[in-house]
């Protein structure tokens, strides 16, 4: 999303743009992405979620265990070391809540992503199906603006397509193949 933001108002200084579970640039895309969340999380996850300020009065410890709590919900076949891999992250609390009340701000005034059609570049979208962000709702509200925008999807992956056992390989495939021509046609 900060890539696109950045895109549309430097067009002329990015070069192609890969979105791998890209977020959400309209309400109800944010509300099916709500609603996938809410119907894979169980009773005793909803609890804990429900009593994190109590256990955690610091809100980038609140930020840092909601992540670690909710990451299987994101995930599809995670690659163990992959899914530890973001176990001791840490939430820049100020930066992530403003930055996201910036992009909703922005989209709720008609910026995004309409400022998106000054983007020149090449752009791929890399999305699982089991992402709770709706890869095909997000699709449809960007190529509006965004027509050379390429998708592709696969199944039985999530949100970080590279740390899923049955995608990873082909991820790293796509990504490589797709920057590899984007570099070549830029040459030529």
């Amino acid at each position: 999303m900060l890539a696109l933001a950045y895109a549309a108002v430097h067009p002329a200084s990015v070069g192609p743009l890969v979105l791998v579970g890209c977020g959400t640039f309209d309400p109800v895309a944010r509300a099916r992405m709500r609603a996938t969340l809410e119907e894979r999380m169980g009773d005793e996850l909803r609890h804990r979620l429900d009593h994190l300020a109590q256990e955690f009065p610091d809100l980038g410890d609140q930020m840092t265990k909601r992540h670690a709590l909710t990451r299987g919900l994101y995930t599809y076949a995670p690659i163990v070391a992959a899914q530890e891999e973001g176990a001791g992250e840490l939430f820049d609390v100020r930066a992530t809540t403003e930055t996201w009340a910036d992009m909703v701000r922005l989209q709720e005034a008609g910026v995004y992503p309409v400022a998106f059609a000054a983007i020149t570049s090449p752009v791929l979208m890399l999305h699982g199906t089991y992402d709770p962000h709706p890869g095909p709702m997000i699709r449809a509200s960007l190529t509006p603006y965004l027509p050379q925008l390429e998708y592709h999807e696969w199944e039985r992956c999530g949100h970080w397509p590279w740390g899923e056992k049955y995608v990873h390989d082909e991820f790293f495939a796509v990504l490589h193949e797709w920057l590899t021509r984007q570099t070549a046609s830029s040459r030529g």
